[in-house]
């Protein structure tokens, strides 16, 4: 017959104490979850906010990146970041390209640069850059020579080192301008210098011009003499022109106008140039139809137009050829106006240097400084008179001059 064991009191305790410490295991796991729980919670939180302000960044570097881009794009100087140690053009924006010949409608590759700059980039290649330093470089653009600064700047970022930024700004205007201003200060060098010995040379000219014509007077004088004393007498009106025109040119003046008897005034002009005409062998003739008619005139300014206008003519006419001086009065918007034309029948002047005839410096021989016909202009306009020329190659040409008559 089986017994059966009672149940002890120990037993009963072990039990007991084994699904309390259950119960309280339990309860702590369960407050563990809650609470990681709640930390995930708050962590999946703070990782959306921050993913959120990461993404809000991200956008704003983006606006950054692409306003920065705009930026150097519309800039009016070129910007051109170069890596001469790999030979390649890492960015360049549309001026920095134009500026420097680069390639517009796709990426500029390293031999796109012009030799001079990428010879200078090189640091064993002979001179190179220093950081701030600036060099011209000139390029040709539809056949005009064209001038481009080029700043150096290395970066500083050790991940950049080898990287140059090239600043590019277009200075031809600038270099212009320049020139011009040193042009224009020798100019007036030379003026100053043309004018004091034009002064010194003018008082023994005139006391040549005196003694030539007190022995042209001689009426005991043999033949040859005379020839030699008008030879004399035309040599020194000649110099004498050029002399007044360095004068007239470079000291403006004005004149002293008061009524004058045109025709008496180009006779005496007439005669005053004949030696040079005869010198020449030219033959120099006067047709003047003026009357009595009167304009306000300076009478030794009309005389060093005329010699200047025959002086051009004599040039260009070759031996044994006419130019003809004449002065006639015509009807102009109902009012009367003298007409002086000096003709002569020579080379002509082409169609392409008519317009310039009267610029100061412009001449088509080595037989004069080109300051004549602007003289002849200046003093014309003076008299409130107009000066044109017309010419035809191989037949020669006429300046015509209007005065108003009194």
């Amino acid at each position: 017959m089986n017994s059966i064991v009672p149940n002890t009191p120990i037993a009963e305790g072990h039990l007991t104490d084994a699904f309390s410490n259950f119960i309280a295991a339990a309860d702590r796991l369960e407050r563990s979850h809650w609470q990681l729980s709640s930390q995930v919670t708050e962590l999946r939180a703070q990782l959306e906010q921050r993913n959120r302000a990461l993404a809000s960044s991200m956008a704003e570097n983006e606006q950054m990146r692409t306003a920065l881009q705009q930026i150097l794009d519309s800039l009016p100087c070129g910007v051109v970041v170069v890596d001469p140690i790999h030979e390649r053009i890492v960015w360049s924006n549309p001026e920095g390209r134009r500026l420097l010949d680069l390639s517009i409608d796709k990426p500029p590759v390293w031999s796109s640069l012009s030799t001079a700059i990428r010879t200078m980039l090189h640091h064993d290649r002979g001179e190179t850059w220093k950081q701030g330093d600036e060099h011209d470089f000139y390029f040709e653009d539809q056949g005009k020579e064209r001038c481009v600064t080029v700043g150096y700047s290395a970066m500083g970022e050790r991940a950049a080192k080898s990287r140059v930024v090239l600043t590019c700004r277009d200075t031809t205007a600038f270099k212009g301008a320049e020139r011009q201003r040193e042009e224009s200060r020798n100019l007036v060098a030379l003026a100053e210098m043309a004018t004091v010995l034009a002064h010194e040379v003018r008082n023994p000219l005139g006391s040549l011009e005196l003694l030539a014509g007190l022995l042209a007077g001689d009426s005991a004088l043999s033949h040859d003499s005379k020839q030699c004393v008008e030879h004399l007498q035309a040599g020194v009106r000649s110099l004498s022109a050029v002399v007044n025109n360095v004068l007239r040119f470079h000291s403006g003046g004005s004149s002293n106008l008061k009524p004058t008897k045109l025709s008496d005034a180009l006779r005496t002009a007439v005669n005053f140039v004949q030696p040079l005409a005869r010198q020449t062998g030219v033959l120099l003739t006067s047709q003047l139809t003026l009357g009595a008619t009167e304009i306000a005139a300076d009478a030794t300014e009309l005389q060093q137009v005329i010699l200047n206008l025959v002086c051009n003519a004599l040039r260009h006419t070759p031996v044994g050829g006419l130019i003809r001086l004449g002065a006639r009065l015509e009807c102009k918007s109902e009012k009367q106006i003298a007409i002086v034309e000096v003709a002569d029948g020579g080379s002509g002047i082409r169609a392409e240097d008519l317009p310039h005839v009267f610029e100061a410096g412009f001449t088509t021989t080595r037989q004069s400084p080109g300051l004549g016909l602007t003289v002849c202009q200046r003093i014309v306009e003076q008299h409130h008179g107009t000066i044109t020329a017309t010419s035809e190659l191989g037949k020669g040409s006429t300046f015509r001059m209007e005065f108003p008559i009194l």
